[in-house]
């Protein structure tokens, strides 16, 4: 599994990047592998900015006069959803149970401890035991305060990834995944009714997503890789 601690692009770029209608739905990213060094969006986002207003933090952003993270939750006038890799899983659920009141939902992408003495991967290189057990409690408490909670791990039998976990945010088939499981949470058992008011704009922004790169996608997963 790659380390996130030892990449070098995290000490490069803007603490925050901003994109999207300021007022659309809003969904944070909590990156700590740095992938908005440029002060744009990676690339596979970008569609998503047309549709929603994406907050890409590139962890730590407490530095300097740059606001945190809580600071940047409180600042949003409606409802936020989080999106969190690796070792940001701990950090995204503090921060969903801090900010209830404005966070919806929480999804992870590859969630890894952020300490990990004592806590080893599993077979697929993945942490998902972990992720299943140490924090069901943490994950139990967001529901019942109306906050969803998931997360999916990839694989390297996946041919459409063909990367080594945790696979990067800017990933076109984490966009798709990550907007799926948002759209799952519209309306489900839970809840009949739907989370947010936005849910059509959740809608275009992933159609947006699955039309520019789901073909090759596609291809990918046919030709296996």
């Amino acid at each position: 599994m790659r380390d996130f601690q030892d990449d070098d692009v995290r000490g490069a770029g803007p603490p925050v990047v901003w994109h999207g209608p300021e007022s659309a739905p809003v969904l944070l990213v909590l990156d700590p592998a740095g992938e908005a060094k440029h002060d744009a969006l990676p690339a596979t986002w970008r569609p998503l900015a047309d549709h929603l207003r994406v907050g890409w933090c590139r962890l730590p952003a407490e530095t300097g006069d740059t606001p945190s993270v809580d600071q940047l939750l409180e600042g949003v006038a409606t409802h936020a959803h989080l999106v969190a890799a690796g070792t940001a899983a701990e950090a995204a659920l503090r921060l969903a149970d801090a900010h209830a009141d404005r966070v919806r939902s929480v999804v992870v992408v590859d969630p890894a401890p952020m300490t990990r003495a004592g806590v080893e991967a599993d077979a697929d290189g993945s942490y998902a035991d972990w992720w299943d057990t140490d924090t069901a409690a943490a994950r139990q408490h967001l529901l019942a305060r109306g906050v969803r909670v998931a997360a999916f791990v990839s694989r390297e039998t996946d041919p459409a990834v063909r990367v080594e976990p945790p696979v990067p945010l800017g990933h076109p088939d984490v966009v798709g995944r990550v907007v799926q499981l948002l759209l799952s949470f519209q309306g489900d058992r839970a809840d009949p009714e739907p989370v947010e008011p936005e849910r059509a704009e959740v809608v275009e922004a992933w159609h947006a997503v699955r039309e520019r790169f789901g073909p090759a996608l596609e291809r990918a997963r046919r030709s296996g890789g």
